[in-house]
Formats: structure tokens, sequence, C-alpha cells
């Protein structure tokens, strides 16, 4: 067997995510299709972790085995040759059979982007846009609280397999305002499903002034999934790195 590690970007706009439903349209499913195109096999595809409808990834990083070796320079243009122009493999490399897309990654980077300015059609899919006015000062205080290792159950999905573990580090939580836009930055070690939408979407409230900032610490502590707030949407939200 020979593992290949692969670095892809996808507009998240028209899937309903990236782990295989059914036959409904996901970026596994555009993949292993492909593949199979190109190599005549059925191959299983392993990821470091999986993003939600709609959400879009600049460094998602997955990796598969070929029974046969095939150059990965050769590879990657076969594999882009049969993708739909909403999936790019933007490199390929041959690695130990040791490497795990999921298990090896030592942190993942998320990017959240909101629009400052009048709602565009043009960057709807793309930046989320709040009709309300911010605060960006409260908003960039409020983000640094999620710095450290938490239980962040109160700000995962209530879906979550009550099995799976809710404690969480992450390194880095800054927001960077520009002219046109605010980004929002998160580094950690992993993050629960809906957990940066749910971060996000109580920043929101906050700098609407519809939450006190020490909601955050309150949530932390207590673990509460009863207060309500918004879940952020996910056209804004980013897998920007894998690091290794």
């Amino acid at each position: 067997m020979y593992r290949y590690k692969c670095i892809i970007s996808y507009d998240g706009t028209n899937f309903m995510g990236f782990q295989i439903q059914d036959d409904l349209r996901t970026v596994e499913l555009e993949i292993k299709n492909a593949l199979f195109k190109l190599t005549n096999e059925d191959i299983k595809i392993y990821s470091s972790g999986r993003t939600d409808r709609y959400v879009h990834a600049l460094g998602q990083v997955i990796h598969f085995d070929l029974e046969n070796e095939i150059p990965p320079l050769g590879l990657k243009r076969g594999i882009n040759s049969y993708l739909p122009k909403d999936i790019y493999f933007k490199s390929i490399e041959q690695v130990d059979v040791n490497f795990h897309a999921r298990f090896s990654a030592k942190s993942k980077e998320y990017r959240y982007y909101i629009n400052k300015k009048e709602y565009s059609p043009l960057l709807a899919n793309y930046q989320a846009f709040i009709s309300y006015k911010l605060d960006y000062n409260l908003m960039g205080e409020a983000i640094k609280l999620f710095i450290g290792t938490h239980n962040f159950k109160g700000f995962s999905s209530s879906s979550i397999d009550p099995r799976k573990d809710t404690v969480k580090t992450i390194y880095e939580a800054k927001m960077n305002e520009y002219d046109d836009y605010l980004e929002f930055i998160f580094v950690g070690t992993g993050f629960l499903k809906y957990q940066i939408r749910r971060m996000m979407g109580i920043l929101i409230d906050i700098g609407r002034g519809k939450l006190d900032i020490n909601i955050i610490n309150y949530i932390l502590e207590t673990q509460d999934t009863n207060i309500l707030f918004k879940t952020a949407d996910g056209c804004g939200l980013y897998l920007y790195q894998v690091n290794y």
C-alpha cells in the first residue's frame, strides 16, 4: 500500500458538508468518485475532520491508500481533472503509512468572516452579514476568554455523542478588523460539532449588546446548555489549515 497526504480546498456553498450522507452531494463523495474514475478502486478517505454544510476549506487535509504507486504530481493532475470546480487538490505527497490525517494532527486553525459593509449578494456565501450594529471592541475582548483548556460542552451541538471528550485547548483566539470585514481566528487542538459557529454566535450577541461578556466564562464553567444564543451562519467559516 502507498499512502498519500493531500491538502485540499473547497467552496462549501453547494455541499451538504464533508462526510458522505447517502446520495447527498458532499465533498467526500465527489472525491471518492474522482478517485474511482482515476484508479478504478473504491478508496476509503480519511480527513482531518468534518466540516458542516456551507462551511469552506482552504487547507483541509485528507489521506488515502493506493494499491499501486502513482507519482504525486501525476496523481494531483489526474484527480483535479475529474473533480468539479468547487473542489481542488492543492498538493499531494507520499507519506509514511503511520501518518493519519486526523490522529497525527497537532492543531487546527479556523477563521470566520463577517461583512462590515452593506449586504452584497456576491459575498453572501462567503462572509456572514449581520444587520445589527456591533461593538467591535467588545467582541475583540470577548474572544480572548476562549483561550485555554476548557470544557466546551456548552458550545457544542446538542446531538454530540455523550461519550465524546468535550475538553479542548484553544491556543489562539483573536479578532482582526479590516476596512470591509472582521476576521476571527481560532487555533486549537480540535473543535466539537458546531463549536466555532456557536462561539461566534455568542460573540455576535455580545457585540449586539444582547448578552453580557461574562456569559462566556459562565458557560465554560457550568457547561450550561440551556442558554439561548445564535449559532452563526456556516457560510462565514473556513477550515484554514491543519498543523502536524
